[in-house]
């Protein structure tokens, strides 16, 4: 009789726990040479001691109940399921049938699993029994169902809920009925972790259930530099210099005691597209968290003496970043790059624009621009309906919508007939601009084209996987894992031109058009060469698989001309997923990507599918939408010794075939 390698999954093994099992056969696999099957329960037994070790999970979890080891194996059946689909659409059947092999082990520890309609069964039983409905009873109808992990995973019941007890469902997401008392309505997500809550003025809550140790708050404003002209030029930056002073409630020392009472964090920020007012605070100072955020922007009081003082600090904060090149340079970048305003407007407040600040002004600009409709507050690590409940205690429910509507974002004061509105989109324009500075101790070269948007969703992965792959830095770094060392500018530039001090892929994205290119530092008079560089790395990546052509590589005898190959796409690729999932570890990232997603988009895009679209990329699209950079005009600023540059770039761009 032969002898069985591996723990019975079923009759001699079913007095033994998944624990054990997992144990004997890795040993049983170590001695048999099986790699896949090493690898995968290897990969069990650390997820199982991860959890084990993690203050929020370890109390509750042994890993010898099968229950509880089950739900870890769930994960990793999901993560197989999800690998599959994104390597199917990316054309890798070898990895496809990888991940095939090693999901039928996981699926080997665990018994029979329960079919759709017994889980739906289940259901339904419970909710009759409790006499529950709507989606927000699916809490209590999941703890009472009480179905081992082992028998069906938890997202099986929750699907199985929802599709019995919600609505149509609007995209992703499920939506609660509109409640007739207060015209409100709630759409949920699949997972049943993020809620959107549309209170009856339009304005929007949204939250995501993730429980820890403080609760990170945040307001968005649908307003920025890009709706400014020259009355309201500056407002936007100014708005996030008043923020947290005097209200009608509260005065600006009352406001300080308050930020000083709470031990969390309180900030405001303004962009070209947003102001945003967040806080991370304690759960038992959520109310006050949020008294303030809603004084401040609700209520501000624009005092004079407040004006006063930004008159004398605004000046000085320009001058400081003037100052700075890695800070001034991308800011002259979208000027030159929109020469017709919206992105290209000033991110701060010009000087100009100082003596012409009224207490007045700055009120009609509140009223204008901060409406309900273009509102969304956002909170990660707390109950939606409580966040809802003391939204409408501090008075967003009362915040009244007016005219123009929503859909409406051309500049203010400006009359429809004479500036394109913002569904049109910014209009691009590139052009040159050099700043001669010969003392200063190094050349520093921006050469930008114009990209997709956020709204392009597609083109939005493969610009942040060609930003990746690029890569790049400064010419010292302390390397290690995930440092970049292996990008395209690291291996290909900064290895083999000493002289080249810094070289980088930046990629400044909004929801209708992007910003892409390469910056660059060198020492003087080296400047000219320092942008044949990076017109041949941004050439090489849209030839694709092909050779570049002599005239291109008169300057880079070391450096291969091909594009990138497969496996520099795929490390560029797991380079951004890396990135993407230790960023969301951050709760104030979570925070501000929730209420960004919900401001532009009216959805969050959970990690996985994001995680999807990036897997499915391939060297083939990466070389397309690089080409697709060369067909715009493009930007060009330098700055320090540009004497030869000045001169000679014309010449530079035609032997890529740039447009300048």
């Amino acid at each position: 009789m032969p002898v069985r390698r591996y723990a019975d999954s079923s009759a001699a093994g079913a007095t033994q726990t998944i624990n054990v099992r997992l144990k004997q056969d890795l040993k049983a696999a170590m001695r048999a040479k099986e790699k896949i099957r090493l690898t995968v329960v290897k990969g069990i037994l650390s997820d199982i001691l991860y959890v084990e070790k993690n203050p929020s999970t370890g109390a509750s979890f042994s890993r010898d109940s099968d229950a509880d080891v089950a739900g870890v194996i769930q994960r990793g059946i999901k993560q197989r399921n999800d690998s599959i689909q994104s390597y199917k659409d990316g054309g890798r059947q070898d990895l496809v049938d990888i991940e095939k092999a090693e999901l039928e082990i996981l699926e080997g520890y665990l018994p029979k699993q329960l079919s759709s309609e017994q889980i739906e069964a289940r259901v339904k039983e419970v909710v009759g029994r409790l006499g529950v409905s709507g989606i927000k009873a699916m809490g209590t109808v999941m703890r009472e169902v009480d179905i081992s992990p082992a028998l069906a995973p938890k997202s099986r019941v929750a699907e199985r809920f929802k599709s019995t007890n919600t609505t149509a469902s609007v995209g992703v997401d499920a939506r609660i009925p509109l409640n007739a008392n207060t015209l409100e309505k709630t759409d949920v997500s699949a997972d049943g972790n993020t809620y959107i809550t549309t209170l009856a003025n339009g304005l929007r809550v949204v939250s995501e259930r993730n429980p820890g140790h403080f609760t990170a708050l945040g307001v968005y404003v649908d307003a920025g530099s890009r709706y400014e002209d020259r009355k309201s030029a500056g407002s936007a930056h100014l708005m996030d210099r008043l923020a947290f002073r005097n209200s009608e409630r509260l005065s600006s020392v009352e406001s300080m005691t308050m930020i000083e009472s709470l031990g969390g964090s309180i900030m405001s920020s303004s962009s070209r597209e947003c102001i945003m007012y967040q806080a991370a605070v304690f759960p038992h100072d959520v109310p006050t968290a949020l008294r303030l955020l809603a004084e401040t922007t609700l209520r501000p009081r624009f005092l004079l003496e407040d004006i006063e003082e930004l008159r004398m600090t605004v000046p000085w904060e320009i001058q400081d970043v003037e100052s700075k090149p890695e800070m001034f340079l991308p800011e002259k970048l979208h000027e030159v790059a929109f020469q017709t305003g919206t992105l290209g407007n000033p991110l701060l407040c010009p000087v100009s624009q100082l003596s012409m600040v009224t207490p007045d002004l700055l009120h009609a600009y509140h009223k204008r621009w901060y409406r309900p409709e273009r509102i969304v507050v956002a909170a990660v690590g707390m109950e939606h309906e409580r966040l809802v409940s003391l939204c409408k205690d501090n008075g967003y429910a009362d915040l009244e919508s007016s005219l123009p509507d929503a859909n409406e974002k051309t500049s203010w004061g400006a009359e429809s007939q004479n500036k394109p509105e913002y569904r049109d989109g910014a209009v691009y324009t590139g052009g040159t601009w050099f700043d001669s500075k010969p003392n200063m101790d190094f050349t520093q070269v921006y050469l930008g084209f114009k990209s997709s948007g956020v709204d392009d969703e597609r083109r939005l992965y493969l610009y942040a996987t060609l930003q990746m792959l690029l890569g790049g830095g400064g010419s010292f770094s302390a390397g290690g894992p995930g440092k970049g060392m292996y990008s395209r500018l690291y291996t290909r530039v900064l290895n083999q031109h000493a002289w080249i001090e810094s070289c980088v892929a930046f990629h400044h994205c909004y929801t209708d058009i992007g910003l892409f290119g390469v910056s660059a530092s060198c020492g003087p008079r080296n400047e000219f060469a320092l942008l044949d560089v990076i017109a041949t790395e941004l050439e090489a990546v849209a030839s694709g698989r092909r050779r570049l052509s002599l005239r291109s590589s008169l300057r880079r005898p070391y450096a291969s001309q091909e594009g990138p190959t497969s496996i520099e796409i795929r490390r560029a690729k797991n380079q951004l997923k890396s990135n993407l999932l230790m960023n969301l570890e951050s709760r104030m990232v979570q925070l501000e990507d929730l209420g960004r997603q919900v401001q532009v988009s009216g959805r969050k895009v959970p990690a996985d599918t994001m995680i999807h679209h990036i897997e499915s990329i391939t060297v083939e699209e990466i070389a397309a939408v690089a080409r697709e950079l060369l067909e715009s005009p493009a930007t060009l600023l330098a700055q320090g010794y540009i004497e030869d540059i000045e001169k000679f770039y014309p010449q530079v761009a035609k032997n890529h075939g740039i447009k300048i």
